[in-house]
């Protein structure tokens, strides 16, 4: 714990500095009038078609999972919003630790089923965001002298675009390797870590599945056409003029953002992301901060207060990492699998 702590260090100093730029750049009196006049017949839109992307995306990792586990969707929707609980108030993303932990205990499934579920997850993040910004680049209103930046986002998009189609290239190459003899061979002679290994090479392969390829992207698409929603009924909820382009922006420039380190929820780096999406577009300082202060709290809370209930209604106790000896003899009982 000490040492997790230690690691988000770096997070919390950017996340001070952010709201210390913020603070003292724009000014926060007109900021706040323009919060409290925000439409709430928007912001409520705003909410539900944040619910209804979080629904999408437990349905695709369902599809993720072998479909031997009994595990369901709901069972899924909880774990799912716990985590994202426990990551808006851990530091270090505890919550992905949690998420990983919590669904390994369920029957037929093991922690390389998740991994793997999770990597393939980012995989169709990618892929789509890259995709709409492309489709939807030549549309943003950007003045000339941002057109630079324009060009940096296509090199970057151009170079991700090259290292997923080599991946998808490859994949049956790498797929062959996993399940190798020549790679057990060189593993540490363990039962459960070959397991593991066969299970996540299994997982991997469910992306490129022909009978399960159209509902993971289906509900990919889903779920991230929701959350452009989302961001395109919060403008108008502050009469902010933008096209749905710059929605679409807005997504993929916050969802970068919370990648970097930062405190739990991204407080500070996702307000500056935010706003500096919409400076370039003639939107006030005090309007476009309005905007990610909004944006934040309707992605953060409604999701962590279902998150708090979940954890208090549900029968199980949230698994520890620590708390090892009752989880690895569920985790022994599995069969193994050969392929």
């Amino acid at each position: 714990m000490i040492r997790s702590l230690a690691g988000s260090l770096p997070g919390f100093a950017l996340t001070v500095v952010s709201v210390a730029l913020l603070w003292h750049v724009i000014p926060w009196t007109p900021t706040l009038a323009s919060l409290r006049a925000a439409d709430p017949l928007f912001v409520t839109l705003a909410v539900a078609c944040l619910l209804g992307s979080i629904i999408a995306k437990t349905v695709r990792w369902r599809l993720l999972l072998p479909e031997t586990s009994p595990v369901t969707t709901q069972g899924l929707y909880r774990i799912l919003h716990i985590s994202f609980l426990l990551n808006n108030v851990l530091p270090a993303r505890l919550g992905d630790v949690a998420r990983v932990a919590m669904t390994a205990r369920q029957p037929g499934i093991r922690i390389g089923h998740v991994l793997s579920s999770l990597l393939t997850e980012r995989v169709t993040d990618t892929v789509t965001l890259m995709f709409c910004f492309l489709v939807v680049s030549p549309f943003l209103p950007i003045p000339a002298r941002y057109e630079e930046l324009r060009s940096v986002a296509w090199a970057v998009v151009a170079a991700v675009g090259v290292v997923t189609i080599l991946g998808a290239l490859f994949r049956a190459r790498l797929g062959a390797f996993a399940r190798s003899e020549r790679l057990r061979r060189r593993m540490p002679a363990s039962r459960r870590v070959r397991a593991e290994a066969a299970s996540f090479a299994d997982g991997l392969a469910r992306l490129f599945a022909r009978e399960r390829a159209v509902g993971i992207w289906g509900w990919s698409w889903t779920a991230w056409v929701g959350a452009f929603a989302i961001n395109y009924l919060l403008m108008r909820a502050l009469n902010i003029e933008a096209p749905v382009a710059v929605a679409v922006l807005l997504t993929c420039t916050t969802n970068l953002a919370m990648l970097l380190p930062s405190s739990p929820g991204a407080i500070g780096v996702f307000h500056i992301a935010a706003t500096a999406s919409l400076l370039p577009f003639g939107v006030p300082e005090t309007r476009a901060l309005s905007f990610a202060i909004l944006a934040h709290l309707v992605n953060v809370v409604p999701v962590s207060l279902i998150g708090v209930a979940l954890l208090l209604v549900g029968r199980e106790r949230l698994p520890l990492l620590w708390q090892r000896r009752e989880y690895d003899r569920e985790f022994a009982a599995l069969p193994v699998s050969d392929a």
